[in-house]
């Protein structure tokens, strides 16, 4: 059986969601009828943004039947961002009639501000009134949580009967563990928090910490996963869908990175271990010099040699690279012999490029995603404040 798509967005079977935006400020709000089993994974920068704080000790002890989330403001580095991220709680508690201790709370933003929490409250009031169980209402809250995102991200997938859904943001401050961004998840798997939790752990680990636009880590990144617990599934099942729509969700940040014009994927195989692979795959992606490789159609494979050299040993005479695009396909080193570089140039004016290297010393591989390093991104963040 494939995995079929759906068009929900967010809002498979009873979860509602909506979003609205004004005066730079965004709220959305996701919410199902009764309290869903709930798994989350969080920023591991050592200066985490109120919010994540808040949710990350509520989903210890309670099971969340709301997200609310904010855009425009991270609530980081403030005083009484505590206060204020439980206001917001409360807030959105007192207009669906829900005990804010099954409300978690994220936001997305500049770092430093403190929240204005006369709009969030307007924002969420009239938020409130819209939710629908409706792909429009999934759009919407999907539009409300965009920072520098140039469209908005949502998905939904159907296997062997299980559903799910979700929405994400994220453009820049993209490195491994995590990224920076927000996504949250629900499903109708009937799985327990335990088993929440090791299925999104896992996942997150091979899609959303495979990710690299600009190696800057957040303060506010945030995966939430809801689970209303009406499907009966296998655990493996459940896991193969949600490794699905993690790594989609990676694809489409990439895809939409900050003044990026080329999407990459990098592939690393023949190593000995899977960690190594990882390790190496990232080091690639994360590169500025390849990227500025790439933003320049400079097919400068001493580049990626070079940040691969960085994080592990390596015999240069077992190497293969090559580039690939649209089913075309460039050899430029074959087992550490230079070929021709003609072919290649011409595929990296695509803009779509996998980064292929083999090691030929071992079994295992990973793949990495990422963009190319442009003027445009310096433009975007030289002036954002």
């Amino acid at each position: 059986m494939e995995i079929k798509k759906i068009d929900r967005g967010i809002c498979i079977d009873n979860f509602r969601a909506s979003g609205v935006r004004e005066g730079g400020y965004g709220v959305a709000i996701i919410v199902n009828d009764t309290p869903c089993e709930t798994a989350g994974v969080f920023t591991t920068n050592n200066l985490k943004a109120a919010p994540v704080l808040v949710t990350r000790e509520k989903i210890k002890k309670n099971n969340l039947q709301v997200i609310i989330a904010n855009s425009g403001n991270a609530n980081a580095c403030v005083k009484d961002g505590i206060n204020d991220a439980r206001k917001m709680c409360e807030i959105t508690g007192r207009e669906l009639d829900i005990n804010p201790e099954n409300i978690g709370v994220a936001s997305t933003g500049i770092i430093g501000r403190k929240l204005d929490m006369e709009l969030i409250e307007k924002l969420t009031k009239k938020t409130a009134m819209e939710l629908s169980n409706s792909p429009k209402g999934s759009e919407n809250a999907a539009k409300a949580i965009m920072t520098t995102d140039t469209r908005e991200k949502q998905l939904s997938f159907e296997y062997k009967g299980i559903k799910m859904g979700g929405i994400c943001k994220g453009s820049g401050m993209i490195a491994p563990n995590l990224a920076t961004m927000l996504c949250f998840l629900t499903t109708n798997a009937n799985l327990s928090k335990n088993e929440l939790q090791y299925s999104l752990n896992k996942a997150v680990e091979e899609s959303f910490n495979m990710l690299v636009v600009d190696n800057d880590m957040s303060t506010n990144d945030m995966v939430l996963l809801m689970s209303n617990g009406k499907m009966e599934c296998e655990l493996k099942d459940f896991q193969f869908l949600l490794n699905y729509i993690t790594r989609e969700f990676a694809r489409l940040i990439a895809r939409d990175a900050e003044g990026a014009t080329k999407f990459l994927e990098v592939q690393l195989l023949g190593t000995k271990d899977r960690e190594t692979a990882r390790v190496g795959a990232r080091s690639i992606v994360s590169s500025s010099l390849v990227k500025t490789a790439m933003y320049g159609e400079n097919p400068n494979w001493g580049r990626i040699i070079a940040a691969l050299g960085e994080v592990m040993e390596l015999d240069f005479e077992k190497l293969d690279l090559s580039f690939e695009s649209k089913g075309e396909r460039a050899m430029v080193v074959e087992k550490g012999n230079l070929k021709d570089l003609g072919n290649a140039r011409e595929i990296l004016k695509n803009d779509e490029i996998k980064v292929i290297v083999n090691l030929n010393s071992g079994e295992e591989n990973a793949i990495a995603w990422g963009c190319d390093l442009t003027p445009e991104y310096i433009k975007i963040n030289a002036g954002y404040s």
